[in-house]
């Protein structure tokens, strides 16, 4: 080892392998996609999956544990309660990348003025089917169509994990923000104990549609941080939700995993939003302060 050079302990060499995959997979100057961007494949992709997408979020309000899907998003939606609690009736919110408009309602029913914005055709128009009277239209994360501070309030559910540049995306929902607004951004944790950032870096890469249907981007917490404040924040906050490399159970056991998910909660909670542990859960929630 030469002078002054550290030696690196294996958290930080997992960490440096999974940087370099997770540039490489969004480099196009290395594999260049010739037909579509990241971001419309997955929109193409999300397309065919727009029945199996409700039914996921049906299966929310039926049992929250039977799947990781829905017990991530009954994390999420927990948190969200609670950071926008305070928030009055009224609000101007905005859903980014909506899906079957299952947000969308529920900030209705708390009576904001919400307008609700998803890419995908056959996602857009379950999102209607489902919230009659609610406006949804089409729209992009990168470019959105309206004007400077337009909101007081802005969600994106696993959205930007997406984007090749997830910054694109969030000073996007910073601009449309009014001056003391809130948002709330799902972003796909780069050293999650899934493992799925190193699965999709190298799936992606080796173009096997099997494993990876579509390609990621992927967060550390600081990276997050650094990435909110860049867009336009004056304050950050980062949340780790939902700790765990439970997918595999599922595919074995539904039950198992319910019954795994309900022993193991409490202890979830209790340690998947501490410093240190955030960055190995399933979700990294941001909120930012405009």
């Amino acid at each position: 080892m030469r002078a002054g050079q550290r030696r690196r302990g294996p958290l930080r060499a997992i960490r440096v392998r999974l940087t370099r995959a997770s540039l490489c997979q969004a480099d196009s100057s290395r594999k260049p996609d010739v037909s579509t961007s990241q971001k419309d494949h997955a929109v193409q992709v999300h397309t065919t999956q727009a029945a199996e997408f409700e039914a996921r979020y049906r299966a929310l309000h039926e049992d929250p544990y039977r799947s990781t899907f829905t017990y991530g998003r009954k994390k999420i939606e927990t948190l969200l309660d609670g950071l926008t609690a305070t928030l009055a009736r009224g609000t101007r919110a905005l859903d980014v990348g909506c899906g079957t408009g299952f947000n969308v309602q529920r900030l209705a029913s708390r009576g904001f003025d919400v307008v609700g914005i998803e890419p995908s055709p056959a996602m857009r128009d379950r999102a209607r089917t489902l919230n009659p009277g609610l406006q949804v239209d089409d729209g992009d994360i990168e470019n959105l169509a309206f004007p400077d501070a337009s909101f007081d309030f802005v969600l994106s559910i696993e959205v930007i994990r997406y984007l090749a540049d997830p910054q694109r995306g969030l000073s996007e929902i910073a601009r449309v923000l009014r001056p003391g607004g809130l948002a709330v951004v799902t972003a796909a944790p780069l050293l999650s104990l899934n493992g799925y950032a190193l699965i999709n870096a190298l799936t992606s890469r080796l173009q096997i549609p099997t494993f990876t249907k579509v390609k990621h981007s992927f967060m550390t917490e600081r990276g997050a941080r650094h990435a909110m404040s860049e867009a336009g924040f004056s304050r950050v906050d980062v949340h780790g939700v939902f700790l765990g490399p439970w997918q595999g159970l599922g595919r074995v056991s539904s039950s198992a995993l319910a019954a795994t998910l309900r022993l193991l909660e409490p202890l979830d909670d209790m340690l998947s939003d501490r410093p240190g542990l955030r960055n190995l859960t399933n979700h990294l929630v941001l909120v930012g302060t405009r």
